[in-house]
């Protein structure tokens, strides 16, 4: 009796353990199923902010920097004053003005004698209205160049014109907008802007209300990216605060080593608090984007010879490799497009 227990209980782990092995045996093929989902796919271009507006600030004569009114951060209004130069007489320009200023007098003083004749004759009746008339357009002229030559003899001489708003030695803000740098020190001699010299830059100012970002597309890329995408950008220095940007140009152009690309510019559309020239910032930019397409993860594929290929397990856990198209991927999951259904099991690699 003690015999028959003994065997049944042998008997009945036999039959136990076959079927956990039969069971294990079916898993022991790790495998993924197919599954519906929305794909895009995704690049990272690292750019620059640029300011939209930005002016260098010089002078319209040559001097010596008297006074700077202004520091880096300052925010500034179209005609602020940006600094005051201290002007050195130049013995040309100065007799230049002289002369002119004496002709100027004696034209004036001519002018203002015949019109006085006229008037007399004029209130006799002995000469008609319209010559009247211009003896005293003549003489209203004569007294604006008078007035200009002694402002030019004035500022030739000291550097200042009667009506100080008006004053080249002044150097004033041309837009609304930040101090973005200094670049004189007081005592410094700087030359004016002409059609033969740029001059010397004074000061940079920037508009941080509106900004540029620019960054570079290479080939393989520029198929999908065109005028008038919109994107979003991480600014580190802002903690990777995003903005939203639109593209509104591609440029072609050939780098040193003879490689093409494009350089993007896209106008930021909505700025923030804090923004300056110069900060970098990583777009985000989907390439493609598709809805409700059968995918497998990245990794299962085989890729030979330029062909794709997977492991299909078939219900007796035979594997069969066999070879698929793909379509897009977000790096993670990849888009099947042939020989492949959503029962399928694919083996892991």
């Amino acid at each position: 009796m003690n015999k028959g227990i003994f065997i049944f209980i042998l008997l009945l782990i036999i039959a136990v353990v076959s079927v956990i092995s039969h069971k294990n045996t079916e898993k022991t093929i790790p495998s993924e199923s197919p599954k519906y989902r929305d794909i895009s796919k995704t690049n990272f271009f690292l750019g620059k902010f640029k300011p939209y507006e930005m002016v260098e600030v010089q002078p319209e004569i040559s001097g010596i920097i008297d006074s700077i009114y202004v520091k880096t951060g300052d925010t500034v209004s179209v005609g602020d004053n940006i600094a005051k130069l201290r002007i050195v007489p130049i013995p040309e320009d100065l007799e230049r003005t002289k002369r002119a200023l004496r002709i100027a007098s004696t034209d004036l003083k001519q002018k203002q004698i015949n019109h006085d004749r006229n008037t007399k004759l004029f209130n006799k009746g002995v000469i008609a209205r319209t010559e009247f008339e211009n003896t005293q357009l003549a003489l209203n002229f004569a007294k604006i160049e008078y007035t200009n030559a002694q402002n030019n003899y004035r500022i030739a001489k000291s550097g200042f014109s009667k009506n100080i708003n008006e004053s080249p030695n002044i150097v004033k803000a041309t837009i609304n907008g930040e101090i973005l740098n200094v670049l004189v020190k007081k005592g410094v001699n700087v030359t004016e802007r002409n059609t033969f010299n740029d001059g010397n830059t004074i000061a940079t100012i920037v508009n941080t209300s509106s900004f540029i970002y620019e960054f570079e597309v290479t080939e393989s890329d520029i198929s999908n990216v065109k005028v008038g995408d919109t994107f979003n950008i991480a600014i580190k220095a802002l903690n990777n605060k995003l903005v939203k940007a639109k593209i509104q140009e591609l440029k072609p152009l050939i780098k040193e080593d003879g490689s093409f690309y494009y350089l993007a510019n896209a106008n930021v559309i909505n700025s923030l608090n804090g923004l300056k020239p110069g900060f970098t910032g990583l777009a985000e930019f989907t390439l493609q984007s598709k809805e409700h397409v059968l995918t497998i993860k990245e990794k299962n594929i085989i890729y030979r010879n330029r062909k794709s290929y997977i492991e299909l397990i078939d219900s007796e856990d035979n594997v069969t490799e066999v070879e698929v198209e793909i379509g897009i991927s977000d790096g993670i999951y990849t888009e099947v497009l042939s020989n492949l259904k959503k029962s399928d099991r694919v083996k892991l690699q």
